[in-house]
């Protein structure tokens, strides 16, 4: 009985090991959190929700390796950004590949492009051509005033390239090649061009002080005015009484 459990466990693990080693070589990583890792990382923004291409190339059925993908996203070639590990890891890197290895590649693809208009400013022809239209939208008004104009602040072609060359939060690194900082300096005039006029505020009219009135108060108010009072009082009593003792004397 020990015999024949102990060679069931045998054939079990030479079953799993078969099946472990292809993924392994192939390097793992789980589609289920690379899709919840694809939707996260904005990625779906340039290569398509389901990895079918928008901006960007198609990944889904690639036949890529998570070697390969890696290695892109560290040292991309062409307009792809710079992912350091900082914005992604290669464990979600690896998942993602291992997502869009389960689905269909594409039988073609035709990149999003953006034509240009006659009265476009150079910065927003820029602003679609290097992707910035794949994160930021097709408008990007509402990021500037969110970033910008509701802090007070008025686009400066330094910010943009403090962002580019040494991003905050998830945006990825691009290089002096990909977006120059004389092209940045021309993205940042186009958005300016979006924040809303600065209205100087009116100094309001100085208020005139109340005149002076023509009699000043004595000190002390009412007071002051009660020895008059008994005076007066006093001097009708006084006629009060010489008059009597005149009416008696007759």
């Amino acid at each position: 009985m020990f015999r024949k459990t102990l060679f069931a466990i045998v054939l079990l693990s030479l079953a799993l090991a078969i099946v472990a080693v292809p993924a392994f070589a192939q390097g793992g990583g789980d589609p289920v959190k690379g899709k919840a890792a694809w939707d996260a990382n904005n990625c779906k923004s340039c290569h398509g929700a389901n990895g079918e291409g928008k901006f960007a190339g198609p990944r889904a059925g690639d036949g890529k390796t998570a070697a390969d993908w890696i290695k892109q996203a560290r040292t991309p070639r062409q307009n792809m950004p710079t992912f350091d590990e900082k914005h992604i890891s290669d464990a979600d890197i690896t998942d993602m590949w291992a997502y869009m290895q389960t689905l269909t590649k594409p039988a073609s693809f035709t990149a999003t492009t953006y034509t240009a208009q006659a009265n476009d400013m150079p910065g927003k022809v820029l602003f679609n051509q290097k992707r910035c239209v794949a994160c930021h939208g097709a408008d990007p008004s509402g990021f500037v005033k969110s970033r910008f104009t509701d802090k007070g602040r008025t686009v400066a072609a330094a910010d943009l390239i403090k962002q580019l060359r040494t991003p905050a939060a998830k945006m990825p690194m691009f290089s002096t090649t990909q977006v120059s900082d004389a092209e940045a300096g021309q993205i940042a005039d186009y958005y300016r061009s979006l924040q809303p006029a600065v209205v100087p505020a009116v100094a309001a009219a100085p208020v005139a002080a109340p005149a002076a009135p023509a009699t000043l108060p004595q000190s002390g108010g009412q007071a002051t005015t009660l020895p008059f009072v008994l005076l007066a009082v006093g001097l009708v009593v006084l006629g009060i009484g010489v008059g009597t003792l005149a009416l008696k004397r007759n």
